[in-house]
């Protein structure tokens, strides 16, 4: 039992205090968190069961698995020939229809973690600006438009950052194609523009058939075959 005053919950491991005064505690210094399973840390610092992966230091999926997500671990989707994650209490990722949906009717969007709708329809943290209803941008409290979100890098620009960059279309990363002067794609080196071109490039390079090199053991053969044929018009005939 809790060895703590007047309390008669059940202690947790050897720690002598139920979970409500202390006990079961994280053994790292600092850590305030519940162990996990029967190890001394929590999640965070090694505790609980771990994926079996060779050398994979991250927790096992829930359920019983013996692996992470990452190595198999966990329920997968049912759609034939998807191996993602099943999301939440569903048999489907979230491309092919799992994990919670708004609720508002006729809305095909994923509820934000937490409500019953969309950011659209009023899901997740809501811009703090007077007299805006719009959602509130990763961990800040405005919205786009207002402050929030990932802010340009460069020294003076207060516009958004593009997705996957640091910086805005005017200050980020330039199309590497010659002659072009386009912002590239986030996590790409050239424009949409010149990106398609290429594509399309490529596909007509594939589509081509390869070009026919000259059979020079064909050629000799040919040439060995018509000086036999030669020599046998031109063979005395015995009277």
């Amino acid at each position: 039992m809790c060895e703590h005053d007047d309390c008669s919950k059940v202690a947790k491991g050897l720690s002598g205090l139920c979970m409500a005064h202390g006990g079961g505690r994280c053994h790292h210094e600092g850590c305030a968190k519940l162990a996990k399973d029967c190890t001394d840390y929590c999640i965070s610092h090694g505790g609980g069961r771990r994926c079996q992966h060779e050398g994979c230091p991250k927790s096992a999926a829930t359920g019983g698995s013996q692996h992470c997500i990452v190595h198999g671990g966990g329920r997968r989707c049912k759609m034939d020939g998807c191996s993602k994650v099943a999301k939440d209490d569903t048999d489907y990722c979230k491309p092919h229809g799992g994990g919670k949906r708004c609720h508002e009717e006729g809305c095909p969007k994923l509820a934000r973690p937490g409500k019953r709708q969309c950011t659209e329809h009023g899901g997740g943290r809501r811009c703090q600006y007077v007299g805006c209803s719009k959602g509130a941008i990763d961990t800040t409290d405005y919205c786009r438009a207002h402050g929030g979100g990932k802010r340009c890098q460069h020294e003076g620009c207060s516009k958004p950052a593009l997705a996957g960059t640091q910086h805005c279309r005017p200050h980020g990363p330039r199309c590497q194609q010659e002659g072009c002067a386009k912002p590239a794609q986030a996590r790409s080196t050239h424009c949409r523009t010149c990106s398609t071109q290429q594509q399309r490039a490529d596909g007509a390079e594939e589509a081509r058939p390869p070009p026919r090199g000259v059979d020079f053991a064909a050629i000799l053969c040919g040439i060995a075959e018509a000086q036999k044929a030669e020599e046998e018009v031109n063979k005395p005939v015995d009277v």
